[in-house]
């Protein structure tokens, strides 16, 4: 596992932390830096391209 030393700050609404309360308790994710941490992961991944339609 790669060490976590890296710090960021972000300045967000409130709506958006109760958003993000809500995403990692349905997960059960201990903390705000985790699930922060697997919501970019999961957008930062490579796109599986569409098949073409018939």
């Amino acid at each position: 596992m790669e060490k976590k030393d890296v710090r960021v700050q972000i300045v967000i609404s409130q709506s958006e932390i109760d958003a993000l309360d809500a995403w990692r308790a349905e997960r059960r994710i201990w903390s705000r830096s985790e699930a922060i941490r697997q919501l970019i992961a999961e957008g930062v991944k490579p796109k599986t391209p569409r098949k073409a339609r018939s």
